[in-house]
């Protein structure tokens, strides 16, 4: 089939297949949330949610520089938080829609306000959000909540979707991280920019999506540049910054002698790469 007759094909599908989409998320959205509440209730000790954290952390970009930071906790007892970590494994595992919105229905997003700047700080809700994101697992954390969750779940077209929100009061790590030598090595330089940063991790086998959420955290950077990223900038940061690095390594690539068209398609998003 020539490469019109593609184009011509994911025009005329590209409507119903949104439509089918939507139709999926939301039953799998109405399935899902039906337990969370009741999940909540046991999970909850007096106004406090003890347990592990998914190494992953969210921040908003409303109201910048004071924005909304939080942890994400799954609320399903004795669950595998790592499973909960948005990951590049997702689609070498075949998950689809419904399993990336159980897990992501499945996991409070515990917040509180704060600003940007935090280059040194290191104790309170930020510095607990901090450890967790830096960490290669998951951090067993107690989190004092100051009100009851709001069970609606907020959608975004380039975040993962998160769970139920509740405002924080604090937050106290019941360990310590386990914090890989890689990361330990960003955060002791204080010369290093964001960008030569990310390119090292990547280059040292972590997942764009590990990146991002270090990023988010404000631990890549020079010194007192270092800041609190909103996650849907830091996606854009970390994708440019190793989209980059592999165009650098095109040039020595061996060159093709005839025009090929790959194509893929994932999650409703259809890909195509001309050669």
């Amino acid at each position: 089939m020539g490469l019109d007759e593609f184009v011509a094909d994911f025009q005329r599908d590209e409507a119903d297949e949104r439509r089918r989409l939507a139709e999926e998320k939301s039953y799998a959205i109405t399935e899902y949330l039906e337990g969370v509440a009741e999940q909540f209730d046991e999970r909850l000790q007096g106004d406090a949610l003890f347990g592990s954290t998914a190494p992953e952390v969210f921040v908003g970009r409303s109201g910048y520089p004071n924005v909304s930071t939080g942890v994400l906790s799954p609320m399903a007892e004795d669950a595998d938080a790592a499973a909960y970590a948005t990951s590049g494994d997702w689609y070498a595992r075949g998950l689809g829609v419904e399993d990336v919105l159980q897990r992501r229905s499945g996991l409070l997003n515990s917040t509180r306000t704060a600003d940007v700047d935090i280059y040194d700080t290191w104790d309170g809700f930020v510095g607990v959000q901090r450890e967790v994101a830096i960490a290669d697992r998951p951090v067993d954390v107690e989190v004092g909540l100051a009100d009851t969750p709001d069970l609606d779940m907020a959608f975004d077209d380039i975040t993962t979707p998160t769970g139920p929100r509740a405002r924080a009061r604090d937050a106290e790590l019941a360990e310590n991280p386990h914090v890989p030598r890689a990361v330990e090595k960003t955060l002791e330089d204080d010369d290093w920019r964001a960008e030569g940063a990310m390119t090292y991790l990547y280059r040292r086998g972590f997942d764009v999506y590990d990146i991002n959420t270090i990023l988010s955290a404000g631990a890549l950077g020079q010194g007192e540049n270092r800041r609190l990223v909103p996650t849907r900038w830091s996606i854009t940061a970390v994708d440019d910054t190793v989209g980059q690095y592999l165009r650098g390594g095109l040039q020595h690539s061996n060159s093709v002698d005839t025009v090929q068209v790959w194509a893929n398609e994932y999650m409703g998003n259809r890909y195509w790469v001309i050669l």
